[in-house]
């Protein structure tokens, strides 16, 4: 056997068995297609193809049997966890490098061990900790701070695949594996006390849902009613005829009566405890009142921002694009104290009784934190948007929709 048909096999057994140790990338795994290539270099992948090249994966090879499918196991994680780097700074290829060695070591299976397991655990919880979240994102800014030479160390410890070469590929593709591996992780992990935590943590990252807040808003439009002319199917000539042959009888009249999305009654509620910062508030409400101002405000609008932290501590009615306009310039935060979110809903009951609204559509409530939720399910739709840039989880009460959303996303327009 030559030394290319060596590599080539070598490849191949990594392949089998990093599909034996880890089932749930199996299908992964058997998406990229694999070749050797002569002379040396570290591997390469571009989300369609894994790149080897033999005289490295035979020297690998030689000095520890499981780092060729290591190697083989950090692009294809790369993959399901959607990083694409080309262009990136040194920081974010690092990041992602981390992440990546870091669900390998915590899996500690047989074939994808390799040594100093115990000092890139010790790093990446340490940054992970600093981060806030293992997110490539958080991670990189954390990375940023630290010293030359201890980036060198960390280079030399994560460092396995050329960063360049990162690709996804097909990302709607890859996007669908990583749910599938998430689904047969979780199930593995209530059948064995595998150490998958840390794989799962990181898989919810990756498939967490980026939510266009428009759409979103959208579903608490009702459809409305009005009366007007349609001029597009308006035909003046029968108007005309039947008006001079019948006096005052046309023989076709225009369609009156039309529907259109709009926005009759409806609350904002924001929260404005003392962790909640202006610029994420202001545009939350610059996106709402840009779907507002496309809905259309004229007639029964009827729409209230309402400002509480541990109380209600303003109502401001919007009736008109005007009214937007206002509350926009002259808007500030009322308040600073805890989150708690049942004043809101017993302030907006009340109106309820007393005639504030006649067909109240739904409540959306703005928020950064946890606070005190009600106990029983109000009479509208309710929604809680949290604005969360580190991951976290926030659960609500079953009877509330839950809207995870990133600075970022506020102010994402349409079609981008």
């Amino acid at each position: 056997m030559d030394r290319s048909e060596a590599a080539e096999e070598i490849v191949s057994a990594a392949a089998s068995r990093l599909c034996l140790d880890m089932r749930f990338l199996t299908m992964a795994v058997l998406s990229l297609e694999r070749r050797v290539l002569p002379g040396e270099g570290r591997p390469e992948c571009d989300g369609v193809t894994v790149t080897f090249h033999e005289d490295t994966v035979i020297s690998d090879y030689r000095n520890d049997r499981n780092l060729v499918t290591r190697e083989l196991a950090h692009c294809v994680l790369h993959c399901i966890l959607g990083h694409d780097s080309p262009g990136m700074s040194v920081h974010g290829h690092l990041a992602e490098d981390m992440v990546v060695e870091y669900v390998l070591d915590t899996l500690d299976t047989p074939h994808v061990t390799v040594p100093q397991r115990d000092d890139r655990m010790y790093a990446c919880e340490k940054i992970f900790r600093r981060a806030g979240a293992p997110a490539p994102d958080l991670v990189a800014q954390e990375l940023s701070s630290i010293s030359e030479w201890q980036l060198d160390l960390y280079l030399r410890l994560f460092d396995r695949d050329r960063d360049q070469s990162h690709g996804t590929g097909d990302a709607g593709m890859w996007r669908e594996l990583a749910q599938q591996a998430m689904t047969e992780v979780e199930g593995f992990a209530r059948r064995t006390s595998s150490g998958t935590d840390a794989f799962l943590s990181i898989l919810r990252i990756r498939n967490r849902r980026r939510y266009d807040y428009r759409s979103f808003l959208r579903k608490f439009m009702t459809r409305r009613s009005g009366v007007r002319e349609s001029m597009d199917e308006f035909d003046p000539i029968y108007y005309t005829y039947g008006l001079s042959h019948y006096g005052n009888m046309p023989l076709v009249d225009s369609l009156e009566v039309s529907e259109s999305p709009g926005v009759d009654e409806f609350v904002v509620a924001i929260d404005t405890s003392g962790s909640t910062m202006r610029g994420p508030v202001m545009a939350f409400l610059e996106e709402t009142f840009s779907v507002l101002r496309q809905s259309g405000l004229e007639g029964r609008a009827n729409i209230h921002v309402i400002q509480c932290d541990d109380e209600v501590r303003s109502d401001d009615v919007v009736r008109s694009e005007g009214d937007m306009r206002r509350l926009a310039s002259s808007f500030r935060l009322r308040g600073g104290n805890g989150t708690d979110f049942r004043p809101v809903f017993s302030y907006v009951d009340e109106l309820v009784r007393d005639g504030g609204f006649r067909n109240l559509r739904g409540l959306m409530y703005f928020t950064d934190g946890v606070g005190t939720y009600p106990e029983r399910r109000p009479p509208y739709d309710t929604a809680f948007v949290f604005c969360d840039d580190r991951y976290l989880e926030h659960d609500v009460p079953p009877w509330a929709m839950r809207l995870v959303v990133r600075s970022a996303d506020l102010t994402a327009r349409e079609g981008a």
